[in-house]
């Protein structure tokens, strides 16, 4: 007999992307991991993929495979990973979100690894809608999400 989770809903992370420059680049999605070349496809589920092990599912305890998210955007930013206020320049097309974890999520001090998950929302932190290469709304449209001012982001995710 199989357990019911204890839980039903997604959980719900902090992230960061890098939108996309190019035409080109935006074939494969609009927003790309910071220090991935991969691409996060509009409208599905991101699945991840081990590089140093394929044969084993993301996440796997003592390995970095998986789609990482931080509990807060407060976190994010403690560990340096949460854009700057809008309009500093080195941070162009760098714009920050929330991801809804699923499957097999594995956590640890400030956030978690997940082994799949959907963009929600996108937040107004990060890159000016001017400085991107398509505004927030734009981008939140392809992925089925919503567009949360910053500061929301607690209230969005107890929804």
């Amino acid at each position: 007999m199989t357990e019911a989770p204890d839980y039903v809903n997604r959980v719900a992370g902090a992230r960061i992307w890098r939108v996309a420059p190019t035409l080109w680049a935006q074939l494969g999605g609009l927003l790309w991991a910071p220090n991935v070349k991969e691409p996060w496809p509009p409208g599905e589920e991101y699945i991840a993929t081990c590089p140093d092990y394929p044969d084993h599912a993301p996440p796997a305890e003592g390995c970095r495979c998986g789609i990482y998210a931080f509990y807060t955007p407060d976190l994010a930013a403690h560990g340096g990973y949460w854009p700057p206020e809008q309009g500093v320049s080195l941070h162009n097309r760098i714009v920050a979100g929330v991801v809804g974890a699923a499957g097999e999520i594995v956590l640890h001090e400030s956030g978690l690894l997940a082994a799949r998950v959907t963009v929600k929302a996108i937040l107004t932190a990060g890159a000016a809608d001017d400085q991107l290469p398509m505004p927030r709304q734009v981008i939140a449209d392809a992925y089925g999400a919503e567009v949360i001012d910053s500061t929301d982001y607690e209230a969005f995710c107890a929804e």
